[in-house]
């Protein structure tokens, strides 16, 4: 299975954007990429990435998401990660990478803290 987006705003301008599957190959996330950029490009700047229905990632699947946070902070921008699997969330902290990502506690406490920026 690939990986599948869902896109949503939020009444306060936050991108919230589901994703359901595996990460595996940069490939398969070329059109999700594609409509987060056209977001970022349109003047977005608050991103809530919720992976609790990413059951598997790999190294390109790390690569994609930290050049997603990057383009996201590059435009001033913030960029929450919510609900990582524990296969995912043992990748983040195996990489080190849980020190570079925000990673939420849950959906409700990731928009407060994106609603109370003034990105």
């Amino acid at each position: 299975m690939n990986i599948t987006s869902k896109i949503e705003m939020h009444p306060q301008g936050v991108v919230m954007i589901s994703l359901k599957g595996k990460i595996l190959t940069e490939n398969c996330f070329d059109e999700i990429s594609e409509k987060i950029e056209n977001k970022i490009d349109s003047g977005k700047k608050k991103f809530l990435l919720d992976l609790a229905d990413v059951s598997h990632m790999n190294s390109s699947g790390l690569n994609i998401l930290l050049r997603l946070f990057t383009k996201v902070r590059n435009k001033g921008g913030e960029l929450i990660m919510i609900n990582p699997s524990k296969v995912v969330n043992q990748l983040f902290i195996i990489s080190k990478l849980n020190t570079v990502f925000k990673i939420g506690a849950n959906k409700e406490e990731a928009l407060k803290q994106l609603i109370a920026q003034e990105a």
